[in-house]
């Protein structure tokens, strides 16, 4: 895994828990999906917010096109209109059109920047699309602790705000500080504090990786290569942050971990 991937896993995980767990309670249990028919329903959706947003900035872009043009006709008038008597009135139309045309200028190079970056983006996601079919995919993950599921993936209402946000993992309700356990065979590729979720690794299991969070002991470094069910710490509190991304894109993308998980 290139470092630069790593960097936008632990960039994108912090979305996905509340900082601090709350007094025990479960959510009602939703409906299972498959989880590549959601991976693939993600990138879609990905594809489809770029694709509106590129057509709304190129129209920008147009736009701004055609106000520069008409901006510099109404220079050339400045700066071709006959003289008067105020010396100044001349500079001061001039100063007026340079001061247009250089903040026209601005605007327009930002507009053209970011169509640049949404046309890099393109290829990206269009090979996230093709390889949605071939990435690969957990069969029967391991509980990373002994539990139940008390928060689940994907959208839910914040109970203060009444806010749709998205969590992009599960909590598990565990016992006070109880040992956690490697869900697949892996190597370690990172061990330390996640913004968030107190401490916690991202173990690199091929075409996915697991990130395990909300952790108050790590026993197992950097780079080690660990087996389904090896020990690699134990609970902060009473629970457990558990999410699954699939290399699929930069950063990869989140998958459902609960239908992963190996029946108990």
């Amino acid at each position: 895994m290139r470092a630069s991937w790593l960097a936008a896993v632990l960039a994108l995980v912090p979305l996905a828990g509340d900082a601090k767990p709350h007094a025990k309670s479960h959510e009602p249990a939703k409906p299972l999906v498959d989880p590549r028919i959601a991976l693939a329903a993600q990138v879609a959706a990905e594809q489809a917010t770029l694709d509106v947003t590129r057509d709304t900035v190129a129209k920008k872009l147009a736009a701004a096109d055609a106000t520069r043009a008409h901006r510099v006709l109404a220079a050339l008038r400045v700066i071709d209109a006959p003289a008067t008597d105020d010396p100044f009135d001349a500079a001061r139309r001039r100063a007026v059109a340079r001061f247009l045309l250089a903040r026209d200028a601005a605007e327009r190079g930002l507009l053209a920047d970011e169509l640049a970056d949404l046309d890099r983006a393109q290829p990206a996601i269009r090979a996230a699309a093709a390889g949605v079919g071939s990435v690969v995919l957990p069969t029967d993950l391991g509980w990373p602790a002994k539990g139940t599921v008390a928060r689940h993936f994907g959208e839910y209402q914040h109970e203060r705000s009444k806010a749709t946000l998205s969590r992009r993992g599960i909590d598990l309700e565990v016992d006070d500080h109880a040992p956690v356990l490697a869900p697949a065979d892996g190597t370690v590729r990172y061990a330390g504090p996640i913004r968030g979720l107190d401490h916690g690794m991202i173990v690199d299991c091929g075409g996915y990786v697991a990130v395990i969070a909300k952790l108050g002991e790590l026993v197992v470094p950097v780079g080690a290569h660990v087996a389904l069910g090896d020990r690699l710490g134990r609970a902060m509190r009473h629970r457990v942050y558990f999410e699954v991304r699939a290399k699929v894109g930069p950063g990869g993308l989140p998958i459902d971990p609960e239908p992963l998980l190996a029946p108990r």
